[in-house]
């Protein structure tokens, strides 16, 4: 009587699936690797950014963001009624941090206060921003993240290229 069983190559070809199907699930949860939760959202900010500027070269139209205590908004400058208008669509919809974290604005060289609660108003204005020519607004965003406190940074570079980096010090910080 012969039985049939399964090859070595076959139960590793098994196993190699399950590993990449597991490694792919933890991935996507953030529960290995990769950046935590904060540092993912100063990421999208920044990409959101990049878009921005791609959208406002195209329809020539200058765009802003409002940074807020739970997260931000993105507005547009409507030339019509000389308004700062909000965008409510999927991309530039705004969004909320995903951690709380501690902000830090300095837009121009000058410390921007920055407001706990949503503006009620006609024309709630951006904190910073890109304009109709891709040119960001000078500014420098800096937010504390979690516990030992680890600093990172948005800010464009001197080739007006958005730049999204972790200081190393607390020397670096007050710069």
């Amino acid at each position: 009587m012969k039985t049939r069983g399964f090859t070595l190559l076959e139960i590793l070809v098994v196993v190699t699936i399950i590993a990449i199907v597991t490694g792919g699930a933890l991935l996507a949860l953030g529960l290995i690797g990769g950046q935590n939760g904060a540092a993912r959202d100063l990421e999208r900010l920044q990409s959101l950014l990049l878009d921005a500027r791609d959208r406002a070269e195209l329809e020539n139209r200058d765009y802003g963001v409002r940074l807020l205590a739970d997260g931000y908004e993105v507005l547009a400058f409507d030339t019509a009624t000389s308004r700062w208008l909000p965008i409510a669509d999927r991309v530039f919809g705004g969004a909320r941090w995903a951690n709380p974290l501690e902000l830090e604005l300095d837009v121009e060289g000058r410390r921007v206060l920055l407001r706990r609660e949503p503006e009620r108003g006609p024309s709630p204005a951006p904190d910073f921003g890109v304009d109709a020519a891709g040119e960001f607004t000078a500014f420098e965003l800096r937010a504390t993240i979690g516990s030992p406190p680890r600093v990172w940074r948005l800010s464009p570079d001197d080739a007006g290229e958005l730049q999204l980096r972790e200081l190393e010090a607390a020397r670096e910080v007050r710069r």
